[in-house]
């Protein structure tokens, strides 16, 4: 075996790979809507044999750092000691030749409103965070539609599936897209996970939109799960991230929408870089049903 030292300090020999997650398999998709170009990843359930059921679909945003976490750790809780139903984990997210571009592309299509304060801040923003010239927050609606009307029959036509039994994950700007999924078009999915999300975004725009949709329909029919991590108000006082979503969570509670199912968790000594794992998989377990009348004994010993 013969190696040599690359000039980032790794070294290559002759029987190294590229790493996958075996199971699973990525297609490029391009969106006529948006002329953007989607790496989509698929990873399949467990078990082989339910790759024929119809198959519940978890889609989780900013995959270029999510999907790995996710399709792991869907596969973890598919296989008990509480089991999680089989299902299909399909990450959005963008192709490597993008990379340096993806901040950027994530802000256009996660948010559903031009937020100037964000605009001044990020268009001089050191890399990677800067916002480039070209591209314009605002693109959450037609977003959705490429979700709805271009990835999901994409996936369909793929894949066994239940199109009645559709999740949404998302974190932080992610997480808005998801409560924007749910206030401005409820019936898109059945199960929303919206870890820390970025309420703070144009003036709090997402309370507007949650009241407008309380004004006109009686009922919400969604198993939601809200998280944040206890630290992120401390590092960013300003966004206000643990407080917003204590309020909306109180707001949607006071509803009382009949099939509205609503979990909420703030995660102690997480950040925001940090807490998207602990929220994953409490956040899967939670609009899937959870763990029943499993006692949990770490409250009988504390």
């Amino acid at each position: 075996m013969t190696s040599h030292k690359r000039s980032d300090g790794c070294f290559d020999d002759e029987t190294q790979r590229a790493a996958t997650i075996p199971g699973s398999r990525s297609y490029d998709l391009v969106s006529k809507a948006i002329g953007q170009t989607y790496l989509i990843d698929v990873a399949m359930p467990p078990v082989a044999k339910a790759a024929t059921e119809h198959l519940p679909v978890v889609y989780v945003l900013d995959a270029n750092g999510t999907f790995g976490i996710a399709a792991q750790t869907a596969r973890l809780l598919q296989m008990g000691p509480y089991p999680l139903p089989p299902m299909l984990v399909v990450g959005i997210g963008y192709p490597a030749n993008e990379a340096s571009r993806l901040p950027g592309l994530r802000t256009r299509d996660l948010s559903p409103s031009v937020d100037k304060n964000y605009l001044a801040r990020f268009r001089a923003a050191p890399a990677p965070w800067t916002l480039p010239p070209d591209i314009e927050p605002g693109g959450a609606e037609v977003f959705l539609n490429f979700i709805e009307h271009e990835l999901k029959p994409f996936i369909a036509a793929r894949y066994s599936v239940n199109p009645q039994d559709q999740t949404l994950i998302g974190m932080s700007l992610g997480g808005l897209f998801a409560l924007y999924t749910l206030f401005y078009r409820p019936f898109a999915f059945n199960r929303y996970v919206a870890a820390s999300p970025a309420l703070w975004w144009d003036n709090r725009m997402l309370f507007k939109a949650e009241a407008e949709l309380a004004a006109r329909v009686q009922d919400l029919p969604a198993n939601l799960f809200l998280s944040v991590g206890g630290l992120e108000e401390a590092h960013d006082a300003p966004s206000r991230m643990i407080s917003n979503l204590y309020e909306l969570d109180a707001t949607l509670r006071q509803r009382r929408y009949p099939n509205l199912k609503v979990g909420f968790q703030v995660f102690p000594d997480e950040t925001h870089m940090s807490v998207f794992p602990a929220a994953l998989s409490r956040g899967l377990t939670a609009v899937f049903g959870g763990h029943g009348e499993v006692a949990d004994w770490s409250r009988r010993l504390s």
